[in-house]
């Protein structure tokens, strides 16, 4: 019984101890799927290299990982095996099989090959390492990169990259292919502008609004343009073999400025074409002058900041770091501040004028020195003025033109006004000098005489030394005939005064000789 017993205890030994060996092994297998690897971490893998590449086609990019041996005792083998994901790509493992002492370290490189025919632009790597302890496996991780091909072309030499080429000799080669690619993104072009002109045109005719055919029109064109382009490059394709790498990316530089400028091109004829135009048309519309003022505003910054944002872009497609023409557009425009500082001035006055506008393009305004003029345009700098006195155009700058006192004749809600100066000889009557005036303030087809509060006044100014001097203030129903009002009243008093026989005397002196 004794025996049978200790025979017992000896079986449910070794049962237990084979249940704590399977339950290490399984653990062993479970830190190496990744769940709790950082418990049971074997190798180490540091990342030491960029992990998302880009290649020209046919080139190769090579990833590298540095793995340690962090156990203390055991001597670790790890196997590298590596995949790519791409239609076209390869890779290969340069060493698959690397073997590490307690605390030593070694490189796991993979190298991912890009097709030069036809394929995916982009592909994913992924290396799984399996770390071993002799024969058991106790640590399995995983690695990524990704690659893509950039700045070259990658086609097969077929017509469109998928059709054989079915030219004759000596066409039936990548001459042969670049040739029909050429010809087929022409025929595509000249099909949609079929389309365009055609079924595009004839729709949008049945329309009241116009809208659809500028936007039609505008974008015919640089569409075609874009198309044939596109074309064209894609057709080199057929060429992979006779261009080289360097001169893939010019062309694809020069490609992607003209792709930008027809885009600014197009943004620039949309925002002039329809969001100005249609603009002015709705501020017309509108009761409020504000609008009136914001869209010549808002049409030169628009066309400045186009320019700027496709020169921008146009700078990036060249690969052109713009990091330092930011800097140095900072240190610039510093100087430019303070180097330019009226022409600053000029500019952020002209939109004070547009904004305030205390006189607009049309009206007539007299200057401080006495210059009267009409204001032809106001500019972003300088406003040109035409001079009644000489019949030129003067231009001035705009921040003169808000610092000074300008007078505005035109366009003013008042009624306009003329001052006119009689003088009389001495003996004449004051009551018959203003009935004659009158008389004439009548027969002027200027004055304004239907307004109480805005009747004709004469004034007995003041007794001068040869003459009594009456001041004559006449409102007139036309501020635009402020001129030809003032003319005509002078006559008529000075034809009136005459027909009553009151002297408008000269000035004169009286001399006596002392004997």
């Amino acid at each position: 019984m004794v025996i049978q017993l200790i025979g017992s205890v000896k079986v449910l030994r070794a049962s237990a101890c084979a249940l704590l060996g399977s339950c290490i092994f399984l653990a062993l297998c479970v830190a190496s799927s990744g769940v709790g690897a950082s418990q049971m971490e074997f190798v180490q893998i540091l990342s030491v290299d960029d992990y998302s590449k880009e290649v020209r086609a046919g080139e190769t990019a090579t990833y590298n990982w540095t793995i340690v041996n962090v156990d203390p005792t055991e001597q670790l083998n790890v196997t590298v095996v590596a995949s790519v994901a791409g239609d076209g790509w390869t890779c290969s493992v340069v060493q698959s099989s690397i073997s590490l002492q307690p605390g030593e370290l070694g490189t796991a490189s993979v190298s991912v090959d890009s097709p030069l025919e036809r394929g995916d632009e982009e592909s994913n790597l992924t290396v799984v390492m399996n770390v071993y302890q002799g024969m058991y496996l106790v640590q399995v991780s995983t690695v990524g990169a990704s690659t893509a091909i950039v700045g070259a072309f990658a086609s097969a030499n077929k017509v469109l990259g998928y059709f054989e080429n079915p030219l004759p000799s000596p066409l039936n080669n990548e001459w042969g292919v670049f040739l029909l690619d050429v010809v087929i993104w022409l025929a595509v072009a000249y099909l949609i502008a079929y389309i365009m002109n055609g079924l595009a045109w004839a729709f949008t005719r049945k329309t009241a609004s116009m809208l659809d055919d500028i936007i039609l029109g505008i974008i015919r064109t640089p569409t075609l343009v874009l198309v044939f382009v596109y074309g064209v490059v894609q057709s080199l394709d057929a060429l992979h073999m006779h261009i080289p790498v360097d001169l893939r990316d010019n062309i694809m530089s020069i490609y992607g400025v003209i792709v930008v400028l027809i885009i600014f091109y197009l943004a620039y004829k949309l925002f002039k074409k329809i969001l100005v135009y249609y603009g002015k048309i709705i501020a017309k519309k509108t009761a409020s002058k504000i609008d009136d003022v914001l869209i010549p505003v808002v049409e030169k910054l628009g066309v400045v900041v186009i320019g700027f944002a496709a020169l921008a872009y146009a700078l990036g497609a060249l690969n052109v770091d713009l990091t330092m023409f930011v800097a140095g557009g900072v240190v610039v425009s510093m100087v430019l501040a303070f180097a330019a500082q009226e022409t600053i001035s000029n500019f952020f006055s002209g939109i004070f004028l547009l904004l305030d506008r205390p006189f607009a393009e049309g009206d007539m305004i007299i200057l401080t020195d006495g210059d009267w003029c009409e204001v032809r345009r106001i500019g972003m700098r300088t406003t040109r003025l035409y001079r009644y006195a000489d019949a030129s155009i003067v231009s001035l700058p705009n921040n003169q033109l808000v610092n000074d006192k300008i007078v505005r004749m035109t366009n003013v809600a008042d009624p306009g006004r003329v001052n006119v100066n009689v003088g009389v000889a001495y003996g004449s009557d004051p009551s018959d000098v203003r009935e004659t005036i009158m008389k004439a303030i009548r027969d002027n087809p200027h004055s304004l005489l239907d307004d109480e509060n805005r009747q004709p006044i004469i004034i007995f100014d003041e007794m001068g030394d040869s003459a009594l001097i009456f001041k004559v203030i006449l409102w007139i129903n036309d501020r635009g005939k402020r001129i030809a009002a003032r003319d005509k009243l002078v006559e008529d008093i000075y034809r009136r005064l005459n027909e009553a026989g009151i002297e408008i005397p000269f000035p004169q002196r009286v001399v006596y000789l002392k004997k």
